[in-house]
This record gives structure tokens, sequence and C-alpha cells, in this order.
């Protein structure tokens, strides 16, 4: 696994590097979606990799570079600037090589590797595909890699260079005899009979250029926060893929450029005022592939909402179930809830989706609720995900003895989406004139609220468990879960200042955010992925619910600090996780957790959701809305 890694992306193309963005190693790559095209892309100088002088990201699917031969000491001899842009279709390298002293390197070389392999092989996925065929050919201005997957389509990745170079099967060599040399490397990801596409990094730019605040963008006081809430912009923007029903943001890099319910979902509501566009499109693509019927392998079901959708060889040839999988408790309601909320913007929504928020409502009622307790449950399937919720480790959720849970398992946030939910069914019907069916999902919510509180509330530590096991024995143990749910709104008023207070408190409260386990609790490490690190999104919610019970300076204590992580990282951006360690002063650091997807769609939403938190100022004219 490179330690460390830089991504460029547009739609569903983007580059993995490692710190220097060559690709040659672990999971670094060209990738369209689900594949990797190309495993190897490295320059050489002399032999040698050029030495880095300056690497700017411009945007996030734009590299700009000076380097120039190694070992540089104190007068250059080759001196290469370079421009390398990842548009929607083509990744572009654009080279000017000055040679300042006759005694410099004069053969510089871009070697090149294919394997196609799947994303979950590149993750580890056990049973990949070992022995693919995959060809090389030098064809008239360059090099094509091609390759026939099992279910008979081609993919290529076409390499067009000038000028014109010598390829010996590894590497492309040109020779630097001119003072100046301009070379351009053009990559097609291409798939069946597609033909290569120039792309256009120059109006892209401009596009990015007009994203921006204005009455759906505040601006924010601070220097540094308003360029945190940029770079939310520019990576909300750049996360996003096409689909037929408008730009989809990508759960995270490198490893989820894919729909997915849950986390699509989470950004869709955190973002809704400010970018509509992108929230109707989440509501929309995922009702087009809602649940029809019962599968045991994709866990789908007739109304339930996918948890995740690859388009890779093993997908597509059924050695795995993400065809979409739907190993999901809280994507469904979620859904609802979504729904609910965009059709105040857009009235259309709540007739033309009316067909699929009322079979995700039977689907709340019916197998969602497998013992028909009232609650939303999930059972964990040790085949596929164990833990069918946000929090979906396998390690994640246990009893107060340590034991993990098992049967059909009630976690506390996903009673709050139903609540949320069951609310907007009732504001949906209400739109439509159906007064009498808005009242029974009224009181279905007031029925819900009041089970929860009986059922969830944990009176000895003044908050909730996280959830109910399968024996309906409470879950005892101090998480961040009931500070999420504040968001949901199914705890009564009277208890939300308690449940804050608690978050909070020092076991809980890192002073970057809100651990997910406490600290002390059985299984509680600071460098966990579920069991006591601190996961943005998590607190971010935590302080939109805060907000919600009118307990602003709770949350605006967690935005103060999630802004700060930002703030902390060279790339002003929130990370999908970082350490809980505790925060000593205004002069701490965050610690990083390792491995954690960079740039992730939940924390690019953040600072948009959070702004209002924070002091803002007011604009003189709009700014333009996010589009694709």
């Amino acid at each position: 696994m490179l330690s460390t890694r830089t991504v460029l992306k547009e739609n569903d193309l983007y580059l993995v590097g490692d710190g220097h963005y060559t690709v040659a190693e672990g999971e670094s790559g060209v990738y369209r979606r689900d594949t990797r095209f190309l495993n190897r892309y490295e320059w050489r100088l002399g032999g040698e990799r050029p030495q880095a002088l300056m690497q700017h990201q411009r945007y996030p699917f734009w590299l700009r570079e000076h380097s120039a031969n190694a070992n540089v000491g104190y007068t250059m001899k080759v001196g290469i600037a370079r421009d390398l842009t990842v548009t929607a279709s083509e990744v572009r390298d654009t080279l000017s090589v000055t040679r300042y002293l006759e005694d410099g390197p004069s053969e510089l070389t871009l070697s090149l590797g294919s394997d196609f392999a799947d994303m979950f092989e590149v993750r580890g996925w056990p049973g990949g595909i070992t022995d693919r065929q995959v060809t090389s050919q030098a064809i008239e201005g360059g090099v094509e890699f091609s390759y026939t997957a099992l279910d008979g389509l081609r993919s290529r990745a076409l390499i067009q260079v000038s000028p014109p170079a010598e390829w010996d099967g590894e590497k492309l060599t040109w020779t630097l005899g001119d003072p100046e040399t301009r070379i351009t490397v053009s990559t097609f990801l291409l798939q069946g009979d597609e033909a290569p596409v120039p792309g256009d990094p120059a109006a892209l730019a401009a596009e990015y250029d007009t994203l921006g605040g204005g009455p759906a963008h505040p601006r924010l006081t601070h220097p540094l926060d308003q360029q945190v809430l940029e770079r939310s912009l520019q990576d909300l923007r750049s996360l996003t893929f096409d689909t037929p029903q408008g730009p989809f943001p990508a759960a995270g890099l490198p490893w989820f450029v894919a729909p997915f319910g849950r986390d699509s979902l989470i950004i869709a509501l955190m973002v809704k005022d400010h970018l509509p566009q992108m929230a109707v499109a989440v509501a929309r693509y995922l009702a087009a592939r809602q649940g029809q019927k019962y599968d045991p392998v994709t866990l789908e079901e007739p109304g339930k909402i996918l948890h995740e959708e690859r388009v890779g060889e093993l997908t597509r040839t059924g050695r795995t179930p993400h065809r979409p999988y739907y190993a999901s408790a809280d994507a469904t309601p979620l859904f609802v809830w979504l729904i609910g909320e965009l059709s105040a913007q857009v009235p259309d929504l709540a007739l033309e989706l009316r067909p699929h928020w009322e079979a995700a409502l039977n689907w709340l009622l019916t197998d969602g609720d497998p013992d028909q307790d009232g609650f939303i449950e999930y059972t964990p399937d040790p085949g596929g995900i164990t833990n069918a919720v946000w929090k979906d480790s396998g390690d994640s959720t246990f009893t107060e003895e340590g034991v993990d849970v098992s049967g059909h398992v009630a976690v506390i946030e996903v009673q709050g989406y139903a609540y949320a939910a069951y609310r907007a069914a009732a504001g949906l019907y209400r739109q439509l004139g159906e007064t009498q069916r808005a009242d029974e999902w009224e009181r279905r919510a007031a029925d819900l609220r009041e089970r929860f509180q009986a059922a969830f509330w944990w009176p000895e530590r003044n908050y909730y468990v996280h959830g109910l096991n399968g024996d309906k024995r409470p879950l005892r143990i101090l998480v961040s879960n009931p500070a999420h749910t504040l968001w949901t709104g199914i705890i009564p008023p009277e208890f939300a200042p308690q449940v804050a207070a608690t978050a909070l408190g020092e076991q809980l409260w890192s002073g970057w955010g809100i651990r997910t386990l406490g600290e002390g609790e059985v299984r509680y490490n600071p460098v966990s992925y579920h069991n006591g690190s601190v996961w943005p999104h998590d607190s971010a919610a935590a302080a939109l619910g805060m907000a919600r019970y009118g307990l602003t300076r709770e949350a605006q204590q967690v935005a103060r600090a999630l802004f700060d992580v930002a703030r902390a990282a060279g790339d002003l951006r929130l990370s999908e996780l970082l350490a809980g360690f505790e925060r000593r002063g205004n002069s701490d650091v965050p610690v990083p957790y390792p491995a954690a997807c960079h740039p992730q769609g939940w924390d690019a939403a953040i600072p948009l959701a959070l702004s209002h938190l924070l002091d803002t100022v007011t604009l003189d004219q709009p700014w333009a809305e996010l589009s694709t």
C-alpha cells in the first residue's frame, strides 16, 4: 500500500500515484471506474527519476510540475516543465524539456505497463483472475495495450505520442538532441468499439473557476476557512461521475469510484440546499436501481436501496455480488428522507418518484423489520458485510462484554433514519393532497419515537445505547452513534442537551471530533477503523443535529474543530477518518489514519454543510451553481 497517495480525477477516469504522481507500485494506476488499465507510468531522465522542484495541483484534475535532472545540485542541466491533466476522455501529459548544459542527460523514457486488474483485485480480493492475457504492440504514433475479459468485453489503453518515440516492449524512448523539445503523451482508456476523443483541459479549468459562493454558497470570514470551503466545492465537483440521471458523487478515492447508497445519500442530504442538482441525481439514480426481487446472493429485496454497485470484470462475471449489492439496512430510509427534503425545492419529484419511495416505505415495514418489533434491523452476513450500517467493519458492533452482535440487530441511527423517513412520507402525502395517509405516517413516526425512547435510553449515562442485539438486550457501549442520531430528530427535545453533553465529554470528545468509541470502553483503540477513531462525517451529523435542537454553542464547537482538522492538512482537506488521540492545545495537529480515502465524498460535503455554523460574510453577487 502506498504510504503517500496522489490522485487526479475527472468523471470516471482517474490517476492514482505515489507522492510524486508516479504510477509504479501498490494501488497506483491509471483507472477507469473499476478497472486499472495501466499499472506503470513512470518517467526517467538519463535512467533516473527526474528531481521534482515543484509539484502543484492547480485543479483536482491538473498537475503542474517543474523538475530537473537527478541530483541537480547547484546548476540544472536539463529542466522539464510538465502539465498532466485528466479529463473525462483523455489523460494528457505535456512536457517541455530544455537542455541547459551539453553534458546533461540526453535520453528521456516513459515506462508503461498494463494489467487490466479489477479494483477488487487491487484491494486484495481473494479469487481473482490470475492469468490475464494482456497484449502490447507498437502502433503508428504510439503503443496500445489490449485485453479481452472473460465476458468478452475488450478494453484498450491507447497511448499516442508526439514526437514519435521508440518502443522496446517496456518503455518509450526519446533522444533529446535539440535545446528545446516538446513532448505530448495522450492516453485513452477505451472499451468495446469506443474511439479516442481528445479532452479539453482549458474548458474544464474554466468550469472550475466558476465554482464559488453566493446565496447558496456563503463566504467565510477567515481566509483559511474560506479556502477549506473552496476545496470542498472542488472536491465535490471532482468526485462526481456522469450518469443518465445527472452528476453522481463517488464515495471516495481511490477505492470507491462507484455508486453507493448510504454514502451518496448522506452526501446529498448534506449538500441538498447548496447543490440540489447533485442531490436530485442521487435520488433518481438510486430509484432506477431499486430492488425488485429476492436474491440471496446480492441481498436484493423489493423496495430496498442498493449499498454498492460495481462494473469491473469480477462483478460482470459473477465473482462478486456487487451487481448491485444490497447489503445495507440504512440506505432505504435515507432514500425516503432525501426525497422528502428535496420535494420542497423540486415539488414534481414527489409524484415522479412516488412508486419508489412507497416501495421503500413498504420495505421498512416488512423485510426491513424481520422480527416485526417495529425497529429496522439487519442480520450479520458472515459471507459478506457483517454490519450493514455505516460502521460496517466486522468488529464495530458488540456487547458490553465484548461479544460480537448476532441475530436481528437494531442500531440506533437507523431508527433515526426511519423516523425521518416516516416524517418525510407524511410530508410527501400531504404535498400530494392525501391527508389521511399523511396522518397515518405522522402517527407511525410518533409511535416509533415513543418505542425508541423506551428501548434505547440509557439513564445511567444520560445517553442512548448503541443498539439492540438480536436477543433485544441493549448494547450499553459508549459510542458516537447517539450524537449522530440527533440529526434525524427522533430524540425528544428534552434529552438532546444530555446527548450533546455526553458526546462532548472527555471519553468521546477528542478535541478534533467525536470518537466513534469512548476512551476506556472495551475494544477502544484510537487507531482503529471504527473503535476509537474520529470520522468527520459522523461528527458533522452530530453538529447538524445539535443545531437542529438549538444547541448552537455545541454545534459550533464541533464545526470549528472539523474546520481546524482541514486547516491542519497540507491540502486543506478533511480525511475519511483520523486517529482518536486527544488534542493538546492550539499548536497540536491531528494524527492521520493510514489507508483513509482522500478525498472522500462525505468529508468533501462537510465544509459546505457546516459553513453556516461559522462566521460568514454576505456576497454582493451569486456564485455559479455546480454543474457538470
